[in-house]
């Protein structure tokens, strides 16, 4: 897999807290190719801004993509989403996702 030419996407911008969105790694080679077969070990992460998320394990799917779930939990600014294959940071641009205040708790509010 080329770092540079590997994307990595988010199904939404943004996410209200306590939701969840798609954040997906789409392996190509060195000459802009899509990969077809998995195998890469693969691990997502956050950067940035102040929204802050869980993220899942990585799922490989087999045909050269990866996938895992982020699931805002404190609101606050664009967090930038980054991918690494096999302990190596893709390079390519990154997406970010804000996370937005959830529905209203009753058992929260005072």
């Amino acid at each position: 897999a080329d770092l540079a030419n590997s994307t990595v996407s988010v199904s939404a911008a943004s996410v209200a807290s306590g939701s969840a969105v798609t954040l997906t790694l789409q392996t190509v080679d060195a000459n802009g190719n899509n990969l077809t077969s998995g195998g890469s070990s693969v691990v997502f992460g956050r950067t940035g801004g102040t929204s802050t998320g869980s993220i899942t394990a990585a799922t490989d799917n087999g045909n050269g993509t990866y996938t895992a779930t982020f699931t805002g939990l404190v609101a606050g600014t664009a967090t930038t989403i980054f991918a690494t294959i096999n302990g190596n940071s893709v390079t390519s641009t990154l997406p970010t996702i804000t996370v937005n205040p959830g529905p209203v708790s009753l058992s929260q509010s005072t």
